[in-house]
């Protein structure tokens, strides 16, 4: 059976998210070397990127391309560059329940494109006989549990999962009606906000999977949707990157949600970390190709 990583990018006028895809992709091929990397991408996005400087980039990252519009929905969300600085960025991120139907590979790892994988533990999972699994439980750079907002979709709701890596067979029943349920969810959305009593305006795919999850195990708790044996490790955007150190030791200003001016400096190496600061992780873009060239 076919098998590889698929990412979603689609580029906006603040976030350069293709770059950050090939990031991602990049240490998918370091760490998992035996796995395909697909790009789901506009026509407009992938043009841009490998008919210019990244062309050759482009050639030795993705194995195979998928072009597809984005979603039309206009979703607003705001982004964090440290504590100081805010900026407000479309998310196209309507159309990722699509990745079932999208997908080249019978089994697949949907990863977020700014979830940077230094080590292979993940890929365990493709010789599973699992129909769905997703990070279940989270935490910081430095071990602390998400803020409350992410723990919950609301203060008496459901526990929110994460749609940061999605891994699924695709030729499970399991599959087609959880992702049927993504779908349905994401069509109904303000329905389900209003059921499930969560607050914002902002599309997310983590509740739509939280939701899905929740009605395949008969509103209850369940285990027909695989939970990874490790938390998931989130950079919060508050946090930034200090310093490459080498491909898969990066240095940290983690902030300190309690006390801005106590930032502590912090290694991480060889974990895989979902980089929320996306401006952080572009910044060090340069950085981060050099030392993946010459390891």
């Amino acid at each position: 059976m076919s098998s590889g990583i698929a990412l979603f990018a689609y580029n906006t006028e603040q976030i350069d998210y293709i770059r950050l895809a090939t990031i991602a992709a990049r240490y998918a091929k370091r760490h998992m070397p035996n796995q395909s990397t697909c790009l789901i991408t506009d026509s407009g996005t992938w043009d841009w990127f490998s008919k210019g400087s990244y062309k050759d980039l482009a050639d030795e990252t993705f194995d195979d391309v998928v072009l597809v519009e984005a979603d039309k929905k206009v979703n607003k969300r705001t982004h964090f560059d440290s504590p100081y600085f805010k900026f407000t960025s479309d998310f196209k991120n309507g159309n990722k329940h699509r990745v079932f139907n999208l997908t080249p590979y019978d089994k697949t790892l949907l990863i977020d494109i700014d979830y940077v994988m230094q080590n292979n533990s993940l890929e365990y999972v493709f010789d599973t006989d699992n129909a769905v699994t997703l990070f279940h439980n989270a935490e910081s750079l430095i071990g602390e549990p998400p803020a409350l907002p992410q723990q919950k979709l609301s203060d008496q709701g459901i526990p929110m999962l994460w749609s940061t890596a999605v891994y699924f067979d695709k030729h499970n029943s399991l599959t087609e009606m959880f992702f049927e349920i993504w779908q349905h969810v994401s069509e109904n959305y303000n329905f389900y906000k209003f059921l499930y009593g969560f607050p914002g305006t902002m599309y997310r795919t983590d509740f739509c999977v939280s939701i899905a999850t929740h009605m395949m195990n008969g509103m209850g708790t369940g285990e027909l949707i695989n939970n990874f044996p490790m938390p998931l490790i989130n950079m919060s955007q508050h946090d930034d990157i200090a310093k490459i150190n080498s491909a898969d030791a990066w240095v940290y200003l983690v902030n300190n949600r309690r006390e801005n001016l106590e930032d502590a400096m912090t290694l991480i190496e060889r974990e895989n970390v979902h980089v929320m600061n996306k401006r952080s992780l572009d910044r060090n873009f340069d950085d981060i190709m050099a030392a993946l060239d010459n390891e």
